[in-house]
This record gives C-alpha cells, structure tokens and sequence, in this order.
C-alpha cells in the first residue's frame, strides 16, 4: 500500500497542474451563455483546490515519508481529489444554465474526460479511483436522463455505457497493475537478498572480505575530513586447527560462530567487523586512536579468554592474538601493518596484542587528531 500511495502522488504532479489550466478553458467556453459570477466563482474554487493538492504534493515530496508514515499522506490526497472532482460534477451543473444543451453537452465531454482521467492517473488506489470516476458521471448521467428530451436521453443512456466501460476497464487496470507491483516487489527483494548473501560471511553473519572493502575506504575518509582518527584490529583465533582436528570442522564453525556473536555484543554500532577468511577477524574503528584501539582489543582478546565455546557437551577454550595499526598512506598499508603486529602477537607467544610501531608514515592530515566523544560525532559515523 506504501509504494501505491508512493506513486499516486508521483504521478499526480501534472493532471493537479493542468486542473486550473482545464478550467479556465472550459470558462472560456461557457462564457457567453452562463453567468459571469457563477463561473468566476466556480473558476476560483478550482484554481484553489489545485493549488492545495500542488501544495500537498510538493510537500510530499520534500518530506520524503517512508514506512507507515507514508500511510499518513493517503487521507490528505484522497479528500482534496474528491473535493476536486465535487467541483467539477456537482459544482459545474450548478452552474451552468439547465436549458441550453449545447452546454449540457459540454460538460458531459469534460465529465468523461474526467472519468478517463481517473483512470489513468488514479488508478494506483482501487477505491480512490472508483470513487472520482462515480464522482465524474453519476451527476452528468442523472442529469442527461431526467432532463425530458431525446436527445439528452440518448446521450445519457451512451454515457452510462461510458460509466460501465470505465468501471471495467478501472477494474482490468487495477488488476494488472497489482501483478506488476508485486512482481517490482518481489524482484526487488531478491536482489537485496542477492546483495546481502554477496557481503556476508554466511556462517558467522558478519560481513564478508568484499563488504569490508567496500565500506571501509568510505568510513576512512569521512574520518579524515572530519579530522578523526582512524584505527585497524586485526586478530586470529589461536591453534585454531588443534580445534578443528579435535572436534571436527562442526566444533570450528561453532568456534567462530561464539567470536562473531562476542563482536556484535561488544563492538560500537559505526564500526566495522568483518571474518576476514578462516579463523581471521578485522575491525576498523572510526573515531578511535591507537590507544583507544589498543583498549578495544585487550577488552576483546579477555571476553575471548574467559567465554570458552559450548559445543555439544564440552567446553572449548579460546584465545586470540591481536594486531593493532594507525599508520599507513592508505587502508591497504594499515592493514598490512595490523597484520604484521598480529603475526608478532602470535610470534611472541599468543593470546596478546601488539601494536604496529616501526616508523611508518601517515597521512599528514591524520598525524594529529584526536578522537571526539560527543554523541553527535558517533552517531554520524
């Protein structure tokens, strides 16, 4: 219903537009056989109504509603239709004189033309366009079939037919239109479902290698024009083969299934983690020093230590080994640099963190910032 009220209103930009237009030529018709008073009257109503619909649609599209806010709009825009349709059955044969049927005539052209337009731009909505082309018609009907000669007899009994081949026709539309929009929706869904199965490691449900370089480059530098810094962790859960041959691969991906769920509980919404490939993780951390970063992993590498795996009736214990990095021209050389720090970590006996310290170079722009803990500041990373 959402994407219906979407594209009514999308779509409704040119018949509210040329609604003034339409009317002001129709006074020019009228003009020498009905009151002057009574279609300037009429005229500027219409003209008001449009300029109200063209409002509430320009705001609609300013505001951009999304979700079941966009069910707010459909009462606004269905009232003013109506309203707009009223004035130009009902109101227009009030106007106009009742013993002229050159006139009559008129308006039953306009009124058709009234309905075909319910049609096609008011179809997205089944009863907000049943209801303007009922609007359209009935009026005009009624009154060609009462008026008491034949020919307006004849003319109402061909537009009552015109009544019943758009009711048909509004019906045909309807349905085909609701076989399109659920096959968009449907086709929709399974490219995101395409998308997301193409970023996420299945197993862990955290990202994969692919998502992480398509979003980090981003993150990295939205960090750098805000003068943020910027810090890779890289860690690897230790003897992981041991687990594997021990317990079987089932026991592994339990292994790493446990770390993915200890991330997810502990890492900060902006950041970035993703399994890297077998038993490796990566974390970018936005907003975040080496010192900062280097807490962050002695944080993690103790949840890691003191929360073995559960895996059938045994507990599996863990470690991991971290590497920690700020320095580096770009993503690629941090990464290489986190990398070679976790390499030293394991080097040096394990379940420990070490940081990237030889004389690397950094952008200049990075050399001196400092994280910022205002709330504003995280919650735009």
């Amino acid at each position: 219903m959402t994407e219906k009220i979407r594209l009514i209103y999308t779509n409704s930009l040119v018949p509210a537009s040329f609604s003034a237009l339409a009317a002001a030529l129709l006074v020019a018709a009228l003009w020498k056989t009905t009151s002057h008073l009574s279609l300037m009257i009429w005229l500027a109503v219409t003209v008001l109504l449009a300029i109200i619909r063209l409002a509430l649609i320009t705001s609609f599209k300013r505001k951009k509603p999304v979700g079941k806010e966009i069910l707010k709009w459909e009462k606004p825009f269905s009232i003013s239709l109506f309203a707009v349709f009223l004035t130009w059955s009902i109101g227009l044969l009030m106007v106009i004189p009742k013993d002229n049927m050159a006139v009559m005539f008129i308006v039953c052209v306009f009124s058709i033309a009234l309905a075909a337009a319910a049609i096609s731009w008011y179809g997205y909505i089944r009863y907000v366009q049943l209801t303007t082309i009922c609007i359209a018609l009935i009026p005009t009907i009624t009154m060609l079939l009462t008026y008491g000669s034949n020919e307006t007899l004849w003319v109402g009994v061909a537009a009552a037919f015109m009544f019943l081949s758009c009711i048909s026709t509004s019906h045909s539309f309807q349905k085909n239109l609701n076989g399109n929009l659920e096959l968009a929706y449907d086709l929709e869904q399974s490219i995101r479902q395409a998308e997301v199965v193409a970023r996420t490691d299945m197993l862990t449900g955290l990202k994969n290698r692919r998502a992480f370089f398509d979003e980090a480059p981003a993150l990295m530098d939205s960090c750098i024009t805000k003068e943020l810094p910027t810090s890779v962790v890289m860690f690897d859960i230790d003897h992981f083969t041991s687990i594997n041959d021990q317990d079987g691969h089932a026991g592994g991906e339990a292994a790493l299934q446990h770390v993915a769920k200890l991330l997810e509980d502990t890492l900060r919404r902006s950041d970035i983690c993703c399994r890297f490939g077998g038993e490796e993780f990566t974390l970018l951390l936005p907003n975040t020093n080496i010192e900062e970063a280097k807490q962050t992993a002695e944080k993690l590498r103790a949840i890691i230590e003191k929360t073995p795996v559960q895996y059938l009736r045994e507990s599996i214990p863990l470690t991991a080994s971290f590497g920690v990095a700020d320095e580096g021209l770009d993503l690629d050389e941090i990464l290489n640099h986190a990398d070679q720090a976790m390499y030293n970590a394991k080097r040096a006996g394990r379940n420990r963190i070490s940081v990237y310290s030889a004389a690397g170079k950094r952008k200049p722009s990075q050399k001196k910032f400092k994280s910022n803990k205002s709330a504003k500041v995280r919650d735009a990373l």
